[in-house]
């Protein structure tokens, strides 16, 4: 059925438009007028009376729409079939100008009769457009048949250059593409709407591939510049934009038919020939050019299968939607007597609503903790759930102010922060304490919001309240517990703290005996040569200069201890090596009576903020622990190894490691491994507490096959 296609028709259905809707809103403006003079019973009978008028207005409306719909549609058919016809004229042109491309640049046979027949086929195609044109109402540019034929007159005499004679065929194609262009900006149907502009894009991509084949002919002979090839790569990658437009716009169905199509072997052929006309460099490439346009022709023409299943699925669309106004016009009166029907049922509907809406009134009431109050704070109503919280009865609290519930460890800075927001109208919401009418206290969590009058000002505020009791209480629980750990771990600390002042003790007695019996032997000597009067001056200096260096070895040693276990809790610049070199220097002595050799490798040195002392507890915690190690399993050769890398230190042994029963349970409080069992059993485990807590690091252990490997690492956080 074919409606009626002039624009007179159109203007005709908009002006309609604008008339019922102007009528609408005058009708509406005198009921409201009318309705302030008018009885209760007069007021319950005029809307149901405007009701019915509204629905007979919205049916004329939906009529107009549906019929305007139905012409657009019959309309946007033709349009669809003449897009058709101008898309058969490009795909012929596209072929043509590839073929031109290869006769200009090669002059012999191998393009020539293709070109020919594919010229009559251009002919063909534009004759059945211009025959379509004649009889249909749709203004459209037609095509230039004569620069088309002075463009084909120039390359039969060799008039014309190859990339010129590609820009001409791409002017003709591009005058064509926005003629398609236009058809798609009159669909005012969005499923057709998106079919067409998914068309419309892969037209474009069709014609860039079209251009890459006949630039690519060219590109093949070595005659090519860098301008050239510059534009073969860019119509590679405007291919790569347009196909992502189509997929913007084509519907799963036409994707699923496009992803079919690229999956097939033309694709890679076309992707590898590219590859290497890129990298010709202006040299002449083994690939024959027909080849090459061959194999790009079969790529259009699959691009152009997937173009006439667009436009198959876009007609079938187009008859659907024509058959589905059709039907909609046929019951448009029909459904004008049923909407009175449906204003009985949304009446009915409203009623049950309204009872639902009291039913959820009750239930907030009961279960949410409200209340609302005057801009005095004075209390206007409360919900059941809040007199059932504070122990009031709704009469005990209505007319009272809301501080009847204040609770006095609330801080007044809360109050002043709230009552400085609400009145401005800001909202204000956090913790509150409340005492009840018992005495005892709880918690909620409030939220105030102001309420307005008709005039936008504020008549009152309104607070919904979560009741949090049992949350901070156990908070409070778990913050009693923090303390009580504190102290535990306080406790543990020194107790670690005086299990390593014992070793270090043993450490400094066994240090100081060196210059002990040196300082002895040095007065021994100076007591019998003095008494043997054969003590000279120079022998007298030289003891006493022993004495005075032994006596500074010794002060040097009390001055390791002291500094080791100061108190300092206070992250200071450090780095490994400083912090290992001063723990070395009390374990030297012991390590070398003990026949342990200790090696060390530095590959990087980084520093970081930590507290040093602590970190120093623990380096000599890890090294006594491999010493008492490699001593209990009595091992020859002993040896510790110490690597350093920036943040990073490790320690190595050779005792053996640690058994895979307990290496999961080193660093527990009292465990230990000792075989002797005279260790605390802390050891581990607040090294590992200060490296990981303390010093916001890691520190963990593993087995290689000599022993066990310890490696500690100190987070980011320490820069």
């Amino acid at each position: 059925m074919k409606w009626l296609k002039t624009t007179e028709s159109t203007d005709f259905n908009v002006n309609l438009h604008r008339f019922i809707l102007y009528n609408f809103e005058t009708n509406l403006l005198m009921v409201k007028f009318m309705l302030k003079k008018i009885s209760l019973k007069t007021k319950l009978l005029v809307p149901t009376i405007g009701l019915l008028a509204i629905l007979i207005i919205f049916g004329t409306i939906i009529i107009v729409s549906v019929y305007s719909k139905m012409v657009t549609l019959s309309e946007l058919e033709d349009k669809i079939t003449l897009s058709n016809l101008i898309s058969n004229v490009i795909h012929s042109q596209q072929k043509e100008r590839g073929l031109s491309s290869g006769y200009i640049t090669y002059g012999d046979d191998t393009f020539k009769t293709e070109l020919l027949l594919q010229r009559k086929k251009s002919d063909v195609s534009i004759h059945e457009l211009l025959n379509y044109l004649e009889t249909t109402s749709i203004y459209v540019k037609k095509p230039n048949v004569k620069l088309l034929e002075i463009l084909r007159d120039k390359i039969d005499n060799n008039k014309i250059e190859s990339q010129m004679a590609i820009k001409k065929y791409s002017a003709l194609n591009s005058e064509l593409l926005t003629t398609i262009v236009d058809i798609a900006k009159n669909s005012h149907v969005p499923i057709i709407t998106q079919n067409i502009l998914a068309y419309c894009n892969l037209l474009y991509l069709k014609e860039n591939a079209g251009v890459q084949r006949a630039s690519g002919v060219v590109l093949l002979s070595g005659k090519s510049n860098k301008k050239n090839m510059i534009k073969f790569s860019s119509l590679i990658i405007l291919q790569e934009q347009n196909e992502m437009m189509f997929f913007n716009y084509a519907s799963s169905k036409i994707y699923t038919k496009y992803d079919d199509m690229k999956n097939s072997n033309i694709f890679k052929k076309v992707k590898d020939i590219e590859n290497e006309i890129e990298n010709l460099h202006g040299l002449k490439s083994s690939v024959n050019p027909k080849y090459w346009y061959d194999t790009m022709t079969k790529k259009l023409d699959l691009l152009d299968s997937v173009g006439k299943f667009i436009k198959k699925d876009t007609t079938n669309k187009i008859k659907l939607e024509l058959q589905n106004a059709q039907k909609i016009f046929g019951f448009v009166i029909i459904l004008v007597i049923v909407s009175f029907g449906i204003f009985i049922f949304l009446l009915i509907a409203f009623v049950r609503l309204a009872t639902e809406e009291q039913r959820l009134r009750v239930v907030m009431d009961k279960y949410v903790i409200s209340s609302i109050t005057n801009t005095k704070g004075l209390i206007l109503d409360v919900s059941e759930a809040f007199c059932a919280i504070s122990g009031y009865e709704k009469n005990q609290l209505v007319g009272k102010n809301h501080n009847i519930v204040r609770h006095e460890d609330m801080s007044s800075d809360i109050y002043k922060d709230l009552w400085s927001k609400i009145p401005k109208g800001e909202s204000w919401s956090g913790k509150v304490k409340n005492k009840r009418k018992d005495g005892s206290s709880y918690w909620v969590y409030a939220n105030i919001e102001p309420l307005y009058n008709k005039k936008g000002k504020i008549e009152a505020y309104i607070s919904i309240r979560l009741d949090i009791t049992e949350n901070e209480l156990l908070i409070q629980k778990i913050k009693e517990e923090e303390q009580k750990n504190k102290v535990q771990e306080k406790l543990m600390q020194q107790q670690h703290r005086l299990a390593q002042m014992g070793e270090m003790i043993n450490m400094i007695a066994h240090q100081w005996r060196q210059p002990l019996s040196a300082i002895t032997a040095a007065t021994g000597a100076l007591t019998i040569k003095a008494k043997l009067n054969k003590l000279e001056n120079k022998t007298a200096i030289d003891l006493a200069e022993k004495i005075k260096d032994f006596s500074m070895q010794l002060s040097a040693t009390i001055d390791d201890f002291r500094n080791f276990f100061k108190s300092n809790k206070v992250k200071r610049k450090t780095d490994f090596e400083q912090l290992y070199n001063s723990v070395f220097r009390i374990v030297e002595s012991s390590l070398e009576s003990k026949k342990i050799k200790i090696t060390t490798k530095i590959t990087a040195i980084e520093e970081f903020k930590t507290y040093d002392n602590e970190l120093k507890q623990v380096l000599l915690n890890l090294i006594k622990n491999s010493e008492d190690a490699l001593i209990e399993k009595n091992i020859e050769n002993r040896y510790i190894n110490i690597k350093i890398d920036k943040k990073t230190f490790i320690i190595s042994d050779n005792a053996g490691g640690i058994s895979n029963d307990i290496v999961d349970k080193i660093f527990e409080p009292y465990f230990s491994t000792k075989l002797k069992k005279d260790g605390t059993g802390l050891g581990l485990y607040m090294s590992k507490l200060i490296v990981e807590e303390h010093c916001k690091g890691m520190l963990s252990v593993k087995n290689s096959e000599d022993g066990a490997v310890f490696k500690i690492i100190i987070g980011e956080d320490n820069d």
